[in-house]
């Protein structure tokens, strides 16, 4: 995956999840990591999706938290930035992000194509997200009312969706 292809939120998601692998000590940055990193995000489009979705965003959020006290941890120089690494499903995660921008006819992988390729996912954050409630119908649902029938055509498309917001509260 090209990092230039990354919206800026989605490049700060990125590196947001291996401060949170560091944080936890974990040597691997996994898509658990990703997912909080993307609910943390201060004015970040992730929680806005989800909870138009119906998912109980707090309940996510406490439970990521759980699932990253359970992996493994290292001391010393294991948790430089330099030591830590993406897993496979991370990796993989990204990929399919990238195919939901190709599908969606969007030029960039913005935080929205990262919820898609997340609730795919199989692993504890998949799994998470389908316990709450969470499916692909909702999740489009939810994409649409937030970014109507705009595509990803910027690196900071997240602006204009705050520019929609600003237009449909007037």
């Amino acid at each position: 995956m090209d990092f230039n292809r990354l919206t800026e939120k989605s490049q700060e998601a990125i590196r947001d999840a291996q401060s949170l692998a560091i944080t936890y000590g974990n040597q691997q940055v996994d898509v658990e990591h990703l997912l909080l990193a993307m609910l943390q995000q201060e004015g970040g489009l992730a929680p806005s999706i989800l909870m138009r979705a119906d998912v109980t965003v707090e309940n996510l959020h406490r439970r990521l938290k759980q699932e990253l006290e359970k992996l493994p941890k290292v001391s010393g120089g294991g948790t430089r930035p330099d030591q830590v690494y993406v897993t496979n499903r991370l990796s993989l995660l990204l990929t399919a992000a990238e195919e939901q921008a190709k599908r969606l006819k969007d030029e960039y992988v913005s935080i929205e194509h990262l919820l898609l390729a997340t609730a795919e996912d199989k692993g504890t954050a998949g799994n998470l997200l389908k316990e709450l409630g969470l499916t692909r119908d909702r999740l489009m649902k939810a994409l649409v009312e937030v970014r109507g029938n705009q595509r990803v055509t910027t690196p900071n498309p997240e602006t204009t969706y705050e520019a929609l917001k600003s237009t449909v509260a007037t």
